[in-house]
């Protein structure tokens, strides 16, 4: 059974990392971009897809720690392609989504456990193809990632 949200919060800096869901399968962490992006959700005064994310990706966030990927669809979690980290591994990149809302990064051991670890975020993303750029930069800040 997962641990819920314990722990959420609980940041090391302003730009984490912060474990946002925690449980049998994996943890679920956000860093730097991806986490400034996800604290600015909540307070995106207007924009109703921000407001709609900022509830719905915690809640995929703790169905992926609890029963990892197949828990989830296609259009709310989905493997995007690989790219170099930053020690120049090539490691698959992954996207949390919702509405035209991206949280993108990697899963690998993190703190001893199974991890996905934001690194990137598009915020308003407007095409239906994955961005090159973006899945590169999540690779290669996901390796920074110690």
């Amino acid at each position: 059974m997962g641990q819920g949200n314990k722990g959420r919060g609980k940041d090391e800096s302003r730009d984490g990392p912060v474990l946002q869901a925690s449980g049998g399968y994996a943890d679920v962490w956000l860093f730097g971009e991806s986490l400034q992006c996800f604290l600015a959700l909540a307070t995106s005064t207007g924009d109703q897809d921000a407001l709609r994310a900022s509830v719905n990706l915690p809640a995929y966030f703790q169905r992926f720690a609890d029963k990892g990927p197949i828990a989830l669809t296609e259009k709310m979690f989905k493997k995007l392609g690989s790219a170099k980290d930053g020690n120049g591994n090539a490691v698959p990149v992954f996207e949390f989504k919702n509405y035209q809302v991206r949280i993108y990064g990697v899963i690998r051991e993190y703190r001893g456990k199974r991890a996905f670890i934001g690194t990137a975020c598009d915020p308003k993303k407007k095409q239906q193809k994955a961005d090159q750029a973006m899945i590169k930069r999540a690779a290669e800040q996901a390796g920074k990632v110690k």
